[in-house]
């Protein structure tokens, strides 16, 4: 009974969940999850390498540090992605 659940439940995670509004027109809904996952890894990059215009007493009022950040910016957009990825599968 207890293997049965299990495959099931790795049957239904390896499955792509349709939406409940789907229409045969519309991307591919990995291409679209993929796009969406590159383009918010890429704005979450560009977000930390604006932080890193203010100076110190701006990020110290905002209660950031510098080499955090400047870490968090050269962070690579593959890894990113991975990580999203891997926060979805995780919900």
């Amino acid at each position: 009974m207890m293997v049965e659940q299990r495959k099931n439940a790795a049957r239904q995670q390896a499955e792509p969940q349709v939406p409940d509004f789907y229409m045969p027109a519309m991307w591919p809904l990995d291409l679209q999850r993929s796009v969406h996952d590159w383009f918010c890894a890429w704005r979450q990059r560009r977000l930390y390498r604006q932080l890193l215009l203010l100076d110190d007493r701006e990020l110290a009022a905002r209660d950031l540090d510098r080499q955090r950040i400047s870490a968090m910016a050269d962070v690579p957009l593959q890894q990113l992605v991975a990580q999203r990825r891997a926060s979805r599968r995780r919900r």
